[in-house]
């Protein structure tokens, strides 16, 4: 019974002794939980966060052969291909460690992506291209694109350098004001 009389007593008495701790010892850390906290809540809202782009011009081939007549179709469609590449602010994850606050950056991915046919060259006298195996070509395309693309970007180590200037560019002058003691480091895959 003593034991527990003593527990409440503790715990009621907690607080009152945790204020008086932090009055005759201030905790620098607290600035720098808070200020991880606040930036945690801010890159959550952002969304995503464009680093690099690819803007490309090509020609989509493509040919279809029956066994006895040979080619039945030959279809090139000249396309630009657009691509928004960058990262999901969502899912950076943040590690602190006293003030350097280590964020550590998801896999880049495509944001946006847009293939713009431009002009179709087609012969299908024998097998008459429909709208629905033009769409399937452009489809395939677009797919390839962003796969090859994508390979690029996260191989690059200028992508991720452009990553690291729009975080230092966006967030640095913010976290300067917030606790100029706080430092960023970075890491991705």
């Amino acid at each position: 019974m003593l034991k527990i009389v003593m527990f409440a007593a503790i715990l009621a008495l907690l607080p009152i002794f945790s204020r008086y701790a932090n009055m005759l010892l201030p905790d620098l850390s607290k600035a720098s939980v808070n200020t991880t906290i606040e930036l945690s809540h801010k890159l959550s809202a952002s969304a995503k966060l464009e680093t690099n782009t690819v803007d490309v011009e090509a020609i989509l081939d493509s040919t279809t052969d029956a066994l006895l007549i040979g080619t039945v179709q030959s279809v090139q469609i000249a396309y630009q291909y657009h691509a928004s590449i960058g990262i999901d602010l969502s899912k950076v994850q943040l590690h602190l460690d006293g003030n350097t606050i280590t964020l550590e950056l998801p896999e880049l991915e495509i944001i946006a992506d847009s293939l713009t046919p431009t002009t179709t060259v087609k012969n299908d006298f024998w097998y008459p291209l429909t709208e629905e195996r033009r769409q399937t070509l452009l489809d395939r395309e677009i797919i390839k694109c962003r796969e090859k693309y994508l390979q690029q970007a996260r191989s690059s180590e200028e992508t991720w350098n452009n990553t690291i200037h729009a975080f230092e560019t966006y967030i640095a002058s913010w976290m300067k004001t917030a606790n100029p003691r706080i430092v960023l480091k970075y890491t991705h895959p």
